[in-house]
């Protein structure tokens, strides 16, 4: 039987283990097993399963269907078949072994992974052999961000702290009637371990770095990730292809009897210049912008069907006590602001004045491109009764379709002036270069800007939730221009109405428009 035709059989034998099961609400087989010509790959198959509530039972019930289904197959070509449950990247290299890597998360288990490792997550996403949905309908990794190099599970500093221990780590599902829960393990790193770990540091970081800056989901690979990437960190350049070459072929010829020469001094070079080109291009030479969301109005209370649509009617906000102010304006002195911008409306004024008298501020200045989605006819009128009175635009946004509100604006409306803003004062070329910005402004306008930064669709813009008071920050690189970089609660808290809700309670709300 040739190669094609056990890793197709593999697939349908995956496919037939987790169809019928109701629970799981996604399957998909990514890593390297489907990319390789030969059967190179068998020993180790990743299969990422999320359910809706993971419990001992359906654990092991999922690792009972996916063996029962494949272990004919595997057997069939000559291998024997080991399943290997732990989450990270724990493997097996049995002679004559074909091993299925199942990564099993509940639905939650998923959303906090897709936080904490965005990494292993968005090249997760990349893989066209899914079954059920794909993994992004669950939960989705939309861009990478500078500070997942700095911050996130497996980013540079994790790389090098757990080569310098020569520990693996990983974790284990630890499973009751009712949940299972992570429990992290490690284990002593084998001279076959520290070489494609090296490798696999090499690889990820140049990898996931062309990401970032490229912005596409695209993973190269050889000489053509190696020359990619010294085009934009070309430091050592030399040194940096010896060590890209070296690991590259004790990978390819499965020897590892030795280490390439000077490997671990070699890799601390690497990781190390890879970080200091990193922080002089996102930390020492770029420039923060600062953007936040106006205190809120008596309109912008209560629950989503009686709550107002507010664009253009100049509302004071409500009463603001220091508590609610006090965390923003706590992060705000962490900068030092050459310029500050507001929306019109006094809403914004007001709140931008209000954290003026807590930091220090240069006069703001006040631009109409800055004002919140002009509502039209639907201007104060409910929710409940704009979806009775309007229900055309209700069911075009179901569609994913932008219509205009009456006599009013579009979304496309609004990101055509407010890019065009932010094209004029963040420009590297303009003021920014000479400092941070801060901008006080509204709900549309800054779904409008986090979308368009992290590549969401334009359709799925209205699930951003934009918290009043809250601080959203924006990176601007002299080189490769601007990014999004919300700290890791600021991206749970925008992002929380794109978990998958079971199908029962799903409903698309494009009401969230109102601000």
């Amino acid at each position: 039987m040739d190669a094609a035709s056990v890793k197709q059989q593999i697939v349908f034998a995956l496919g037939r283990a987790v169809e019928p099961l109701a629970w799981v609400d996604s399957a998909t087989i990514a890593g390297s097993f489907l990319a390789a010509a030969d059967l190179s790959g068998i020993s180790d198959i990743d299969f990422v399963v999320v359910v809706e509530n993971l419990c001992g039972r359906r654990f092991e019930e999922l690792q009972k269907s996916c063996g029962e289904a494949l272990e004919p197959v595997v057997r069939a070509a000559g291998y024997r078949l080991r399943i290997n449950p732990t989450l990270g990247p724990l493997k097996f290299n049995d002679a004559d072994t074909a091993v299925l890597h199942l990564m099993v998360y509940s639905r939650a288990g998923h959303v906090e992974h897709a936080v904490n490792s965005p990494f292993t997550c968005f090249d997760w996403q990349r893989s066209p052999t899914w079954f059920k949905r794909p993994l992004g309908d669950v939960f989705a990794v939309f861009g990478l961000a500078p500070r997942h190099f700095l911050s996130a599970r497996r980013g540079v500093g994790d790389y090098l702290r757990d080569y310098r221990a020569g520990r693996v780590s990983y974790r284990e599902l630890d499973c009751d009637d009712r949940q299972c829960r992570e429990v992290r393990r490690e284990l002593p790193m084998q001279l076959r371990d520290r070489v494609e770990f090296a490798w696999h540091i090499v690889r990820f970081l140049m990898q996931n770095f062309l990401k970032l800056v490229r912005r596409r989901n695209e993973a190269l690979e050889g000489r053509t990730l190696c020359r990619a990437y010294l085009a934009e960190f070309g430091e050592e350049a030399g040194e940096v292809e010896r060590l890209f070459d070296d690991l590259a072929a004790a990978k390819k010829s499965q020897d590892f009897s030795a280490a390439p020469p000077h490997m671990d001094e070699r890799l601390e070079r690497f990781v190390l210049g890879f970080e200091r080109q990193f922080c002089r291009a996102f930390v020492d030479e770029a420039t923060r912008h600062v953007v936040f969301r106006h205190a809120p109005t008596a309109w912008n209370r209560g629950e989503l069907e009686s709550r107002r649509f507010l664009g253009r009617t100049d509302l004071p906000t409500e009463p603001l006590g220091h508590d609610a102010v006090a965390p923003l304006v706590e992060r705000l002195r962490e900068h030092s602001f050459a310029a500050a911008f507001t929306s019109p409306l006094l809403r914004c004024r007001k709140s931008l004045a209000t954290v003026a008298r807590h930091v220090a501020l240069p006069a703001a200045e006040i631009d109409e491109r800055l004002a919140e989605i002009d509502y039209g006819e639907l201007e104060g009128m409910a929710v409940a009764e704009a979806r009775r009175d309007h229900a055309h635009l209700f069911a075009a946004w179901q569609r994913g379709e932008d219509p205009a509100f009456p006599g009013g604006e579009s979304t496309s409306d609004v990101r055509h002036r407010v890019l065009a803003f932010f094209d004029e004062h963040w420009d590297r070329r303009g003021l920014a270069s000479r400092g941070d910005t801060l901008v006080c402004t509204h709900n549309v306008p800054i779904r409008v800007l986090i979308g368009h930064a992290l590549g969401v669709a334009p359709a799925l813009w209205h699930k951003l939730t934009i918290d009043h008071l809250r601080p959203y920050k924006f990176l601007d690189t002299e080189r490769y221009g601007l990014f999004a970089d919300l700290d890791e609660a600021t991206h749970r808290a925008t992002f929380a109405n794109f978990v998958m809700q079971s199908s029962a309670s799903q409903r698309a709300h494009p009401a969230a428009l109102v601000a």
